[in-house]
């Protein structure tokens, strides 16, 4: 815009606003817009970018300026007085946003230009808006209208003929207009997109359908668009309620009525000379009072310029479902027939007879299920409702905190409803506790149960004299419910396609039966895909969580009893793997070609149903078929069986093929620890142990390709196992040298790729996090080893330390370019600018255990304490180590930090203080290269570089014993097992050493794998497992021996224990007490299993254990034999004689 266009604009403007005051009733009006107008001015003048933007502000300031102009020839007409008291609130609001970005600096300014260029375009839409508004009522013919507002027989006239109409307000939403329409600033998208469907008058598109399951907000959308326009043309709304069918039929009169109270007077016109003309149309068809009351009228509209909406909400909310149709069918005669700028919009449910009918029309359509993230929209909005609470609860500034804003947004689903109630039951009682409570146990509110109800209630009604028929919906609703991944039709129409009920009817019969039909009315609260590709998602997790709660169902026909249909469900998954997996199901041509080069076998060759029954066998498996009566579960020992025994290694090629293979060790993992509790198939317990550590140490070849299970990993397997036993035969190579007789410690191993510097579990004990050489830190999966996410990339070089907060969602890395990165786990993003301070590389960092502080130890010789959440040091460095710092520990109770150096000393700080606490811990004759406290916090164990370890007294801060000799080299790194028994040690020579501390023995053999050596080890939380990096480029998961450690218990220990016995692979034991009781236990948490076995006389000699009968048998003094069924603790029969057996038949076996 030209310079001197500007300059005369602004002294327009400049007028305008000091004749402002003497124009009647929209003067306050003018004079507001004059100064909106200037300020637009002076913004375009000092515009430094977005030159499109400005050129599109200064021609809509040059059409404020016209359309201001006409408003001076308007004399006293008080009927738009309060619409223009409106738009002199909007403008406010438009000044005072333009006002604040104008008065920024040049600089400033020029920045906001470019990079805020979303908020200029907000401002210019408000404008535009305003404009369309203004120039409405400039084209109203204000000397008609107010001769006809001051003729007193004319308007009882018209009050008569809108009589005959009724009540027109059936289309009020909420009790304010904030409850009926949408927050500013969200849902921009689709109500852009319907304006411009409105202005658009070119094509023949006159009616919109905006669709989507209950919740989505469509009313609020349909309510805004008529908000939005009503200053702009002729708008009638009618909102359909379920209940009122007396109302409901009577949509056509309210529509009309609310036609002819509008400020257009062509539309008013035509309207009440249509009801005058048929006085008696309130009584008659729903056809003929369309025709009359609303075609004929708006067809004489030809040359009307402003746009006449007809909003008709919640069709499916019409009882009379035919009434709806009708309403359909009239529109889809007639509407093309009528001016271009008359529209139609429709809001409904995706279900019922309706979608069906809405489909086949060639109508303009909105899915709100299918539309794009709304989470920014919902999170505006809880903001805005929570800052309402804060305020009207004169709750504190910083509630609620955004990590519970931006949960209730994740637990929202998309679904504005959902929001919106939850928030109304925050805001009625005490929204800190309410909020708690909701963010804690979201499964049990019950906000949106009457709506879930009216939908269930509808769809089983109809079905409910067909006892067939309501079963498998039942079953089909349960399937949705429980699945664990996603589920397609053609799934639910193999497992439930052989009922009588579609007496032998093809698969895509069955299929489009579930689709068309059965889940017709469903169709609201679960997505229904047309493709047979997609899968049946439900529209939000609380439907689940109604439907498998049978108290918040009150018991009602389509309560889901989830044990029950996963129990339904194994038994159907187990079947259809038992028919239907092959050797060489994906027909690979190469015995050795990749998983990548056959990627079209997957959707060639696997089923969805067999891809389905491979993915959620074993979820269905260990949640259902436990603890119910056998003939329920009689299909699953069978087929469970069958697989276990024959099918095994035909489904790991399946989840080979389909990159699941990280998915089948938890599987296998699952089904391990289910059947230890399972009493009926407990005799595989041992076989499938064998299958997690048989996938686990072989992952890489079967990932690689499915066929390498019978070239690269069934010939390795250790011969003495349950899976070589029923698999070996299955090998097509035989291993001539090398291989294993049992299970090895490691779990598995994974290459990096690059020397290992750092290892640490996450204290959920899930994840790993690993920082190598090359300044890459990744995550890997505690049970699969694989790759979870991106690495993390940010620091500029190796990273020598890495620690998790306590609550596991931030990692701290430090590295040698002196500085911290804190990094948010669940993003994989950078928190924040690194934390810089030390002056050399950071070769330790730790956080304490409330997670308040971060300390660091460094090659600069100092140790830093930092706060996390500012970035700023506490305090001043730590000093006084002579020579680097190579690691740093904190007590378990946070008030002690320990600093370990190669000066050979040990410093203790007190973490208030900042001061020594006493003097250096002194002794050593090595540099010290890592220290740990035990999880009791009484003792600190320092490693030497020769080979030994010193324990010491944290209390007097004295050494206990002799130091320990672990190692013949270099210890490079220890730690202490949760429980405090084991103190495990990492070497030069690439050895990990266990140390029983009860009798400060060695456990077993060194750990041995690495090639390299072990910079760095860490015990899970649980204490089951350890992981290990190294130099040679490898992590290694090793499961320790606690088996061996209880063995060697000194015999102070445990006084009342005379004999163990190990069984199910070392996972539970058996103990007999010399009070001749015997008690099972859990080998790694170390807790009892069931209840003391009791009744011999005399002291037990000997105990054995059958893993296929599940018994125990236990032998006494007094020569009697009693067996035990080791699930219940029950004792079997009968206590027999050793002479009924002719031997000692324990003792000999």
């Amino acid at each position: 815009m030209r310079q001197e266009t500007l300059v005369a604009l602004r002294k327009a403007f400049k007028g305008l606003e000091i004749a402002s005051s003497s124009i009647p009733v929209a003067g306050n009006f003018v004079g507001a817009a004059a100064k909106v107008g200037l300020a637009f001015v002076e913004t375009v003048q000092k515009m430094d970018g977005n030159e499109d933007l400005a050129k599109d502000l200064g021609t809509q300031t040059t059409r404020l300026l016209t359309l201001l102009q006409q408003f001076n020839n308007k004399s006293e007409e008080s009927f738009i007085a309060d619409r223009m008291n409106d738009l002199h609130g909007e403008l406010r609001d438009i000044l005072a946003e333009v006002n604040e970005w104008k008065a920024m600096g040049r600089f400033k300014k020029g920045f906001s230009a470019r990079d805020h260029e979303e908020t200029l375009k907000a401002r210019q839409a408000g404008l535009q808006g305003i404009l369309e508004q203004m120039q409405f009522l400039v084209s109203v013919d204000i000397q008609i209208m107010t001769a006809e507002l001051r003729n007193n027989e004319r308007q009882r006239e018209i009050q008569r003929l809108l009589g005959v109409l009724g009540n027109g307000k059936y289309g009020a939403r909420g009790n304010t207009l904030e409850d009926a329409v949408c927050l500013p600033g969200t849902r921009l998208a689709i109500l852009e997109r319907v304006d411009n469907w409105i202005k658009d008058t070119s094509s023949d598109s006159r009616v919109l359908w905006i669709r989507g399951m209950a919740g989505r907000g469509k009313s609020t959308i349909a309510s805004t668009v008529v908000d939005n326009w009503s200053s702009r043309g002729s708008c009638a709304l009618f909102h359909f309620r379920r209940g009122q069918t007396a109302l409901n039929a009577r949509v056509v009169c309210a529509l009309a009525r609310q036609l002819a109270t509008t400020l257009s007077p062509g539309v008013k016109t035509a309207v009440l000379n249509a009801v005058r003309e048929n006085q008696d149309i309130a009584d008659k068809r729903l056809d003929k009072q369309f025709e009359t009351l609303l075609v004929a009228p708006l067809a004489t509209l030809s040359g009307h310029s402003n746009p006449v909406i007809l909003v008709l909400d919640a069709l499916d909310e019409s009882e009379d479902g035919k009434e709806a149709i009708d309403l359909i069918d009239l529109l889809d005669r007639h509407s093309a027939s009528l001016p271009p700028n008359v529209k139609f919009l429709l809001t409904s449910r995706p279900e019922g007879p309706l979608p069906n009918t809405l489909d086949s029309r060639n109508w303009k359509k909105e899915d709100l299920d299918v539309e794009a993230d709304v989470s920014n929209d919902i999170e505006l909005f809880v903001q805005w409702r929570l800052g309402r609470i804060r305020t009207s609860h004169r709750l504190p500034e910083n509630w609620p905190q955004s990590e519970e804003v931006i949960r209730l947004v994740e637990m929202s689903q998309g679904l504005f409803q959902w929001a919106r109630t939850a928030l109304g039951y925050v805001q009625n009682g005490s929204p800190t506790d309410r909020l708690r409570m909701l963010l804690k146990h979201p499964a049990r509110w019950s906000g949106l149960d009457d709506l879930y109800h009216q939908i269930l209630q509808k769809a089983f009604h109809n079905i409910e004299l067909d006892q067939e028929r309501t079963q498998l919906l039942h079953k089909v609703l349960g399937t949705i419910v429980v699945a664990p991944v996603p589920i397609q039709l053609e799934v639910l129409g193999e497992f439930f396609g052989d009922q009588e009920y579609f007496d032998g009817a093809k698969l895509s019969d069955v299929v489009q039966f579930l689709r068309n039909d059965l889940l017709s009315d469903l169709a609201s609260l679960i997505f229904i895909p047309a493709s047979s590709e997609e899968a049946l998602v439900l529209m939000h997790a609380s439907i689940a969580d109604l439907l498998t709660n049978k108290t918040r169902c009150n018991h009602r026909s389509y309560h889901i009893d989830s044990e029950k249909q996963h129990c339904l469900l194994a038994g159907l998954c187990l079947e259809h793997m038992v028919t239907s997996l092959k050797r060489n199901i994906g027909d690979l041509s190469q015995g050795l070609q990749s998983c990548l080069k056959a990627s079209g076998v997957v959707k060639d060759k696997l089923s969805t149903t067999l891809r389905y029954s491979c993915l959620a066998w074993s979820v269905h498996l260990t949640k259902g078929a436990q603890d119910l009566p056998l003939d329920s579960t009689a299909l699953v020992p069978s087929s469970f069986e069958s697989f276990s025994l024959e099918k095994v290694l035909l489904w790991l090629e399946v989840m080979s093929l389909i990159g699941s293979i990280p998915d089948a060790i938890r599987m296998a993992q699952d089904v391990h620890q289910w059947l230890l509790n399972c009493q009926e198939l407990q005799k595989y317990a041992v076989l499938w142990d064998d299958i997690r550590r048989f996938v686990s140490m072989f992952a890489e070849p079967i990932t690689y390709g499915p066929l390498h299970i019978y070239t690269s990993a069934i010939p390795w397997c250790p011969k003495e196992t349950d899976i070589w036993r029923h698999y070996g035969s299955h090998a097509i190579v035989e291993a001539v040298r090398g291989g294993e007789t049992t299970w090895s410690s490691n779990v598995w191993s994974r290459v990096v790729g690059d020397v290992v510097s750092t290892v640490a579990f996450s204290p959920d004990g899930k994840r790993i996090a690993v920082g190598t050489l090359g300044a890459i830190i990744q995550l890997h999966d505690r049970v699969t080893g694989s790759i979870i996410g991106k690495p993390l990339t940010y620091p500029t070089d190796m990273v020598n330390s890495v620690s998790f907060s306590p609550d596991g969602k931030v990692l701290a890395s430090g590295s040698r370019d002196n500085k911290i990165q804190l990094w948010d786990i669940d993003t994989g993003c950078a928190i924040g600018r690194p934390l810089e301070g030390h002056n050399d590389w950071i070769l330790s960092i730790s956080f304490s255990p409330d997670g308040r502080v971060l300390a660091s130890g460094s090659d600069d010789q100092s140790v830093r304490i930092w706060d996390p959440h500012t970035g700023c040091v506490v305090g001043q460095p730590l000093k006084g180590h002579s020579e680097r710092i190579r690691c740093i520990a904190f007590s378990p109770d946070g008030k002690v930090l320990a600093s370990a150096s190669d000066d050979t000393t040990i410093r203790v700080w007190d973490t208030v203080t900042c001061e020594a606490i006493v003097q250096p811990l002194e002794g050593h004759p090595h540099p010290i290269t890592s220290i740990a406290f035990s999880p009791d916090g009484k003792v600190l164990a320092s490693a030497r570089a020769n080979g030994t370890v010193q324990l010491w007294n944290s209390q007097t801060w004295t050494s206990v014993g002799q130091p320990l000799n672990l190692h013949s080299t270099c210890i490079a790194c220890i730690s202490f097992s949760p429980d405090g028994k084991i103190l495990a040690s990492g070497s030069d020579d690439g050895a990990i050493q266990i140390q029983s501390l009860y009798n400060q023995k060695t456990i077993g053999h060194p750990l041995r794998g690495h090639s390299g050596q072990v910079n760095s080890i860490s015990f899970s939380p649980d204490g089951r497992v350890l992981v290990s990096g190294s130099e040679d480029g490898t992590i290694r998961l090793w499961e320790v021996n606690i088996g061996d450690a209880i063995d060697q218990l000194p015999e102070s220990q445990p006084e009342w224990m005379s004999s163990v016995s190990f069984w199910l692979g070392g996972t539970i034991f058996a103990s007999v007490s010399k009070d001749s009781t015997i008690q099972i236990w859990d080998t790694y948490t170390g807790k009892v299993i069931g209840r003391t076995l009791e009744g011999h006389p005399d002291s037990v000699a000997f105990i054995t254990y059958s893993c296929h009968t599940m018994v125990l048998a236990s032998e006494s003094h007094d020569g009697t034999l009693r067996l035990w069924n080791i699930c219940t603790g029950d004792p079997i029969d009968r206590t027999m004689k050793r002479f009924d057996f002719g031997t000692h038949a324990l003792g000999a076996r």
